[in-house]
């Protein structure tokens, strides 16, 4: 069953890196096992800010997906639509994983602090933190060996939620 993923990220901040993520050889080698949803470059990204309107989106792009992927940073934690996106990843029963991207370098080959887990700050309709879900995942993309795992990372995020 091929798997659609929704990556989660800070945009301006962390786009950079999780291009990286989503082009690893493994998703690539995969591409009969997976497919992502459009990643946006900074023009169509502000396009859809002025006309469509980015909840829509999300919901849109969302559709028929079996995981979101939260690639988190220093800054992730505190957007207001990575924590929309997990609400509704969880809201609506899908797998969520979580990965760091501590050490991964920027364009201009800066690395950022580790941030907080968005996982942590995102809470479910009763107030419980999406962290202590045993069935939603964490892992450092570069001490994990993410490049190798994340497709194995993403198939287990499906299972454990049952899709």
């Amino acid at each position: 069953m091929k798997r659609k993923v929704f990556f989660s990220f800070h945009y301006a901040r962390d786009s950079h890196r999780v291009s990286q993520i989503r082009n690893c050889q493994i998703i690539e080698s995969n591409s009969g096992k997976f497919e992502r949803t459009p990643f946006l470059d900074r023009a169509a990204f502000e396009q859809i800010k002025r006309t469509k309107g980015v909840q829509k989106w999300i919901d849109e792009n969302m559709l028929n997906t079996s995981v979101v992927v939260v690639c988190y940073g220093y800054e992730t934690a505190q957007r207001p639509w990575v924590k929309y996106e997990l609400e509704k990843a969880h809201r609506e029963g899908r797998g969520i994983l979580a990965i760091n991207t501590n050490g991964m370098k920027t364009m201009q080959g800066f690395t950022d602090p580790s941030g907080t887990n968005p996982l942590i700050k995102t809470t479910d309709g009763f107030g419980k933190s999406l962290f202590l879900y045993d069935k939603y995942r964490t892992y450092l993309w570069i001490n994990d060996n993410g490049r190798m795992n994340i497709g194995d990372w993403i198939e287990s995020a499906a299972k454990l939620s049952g899709r």
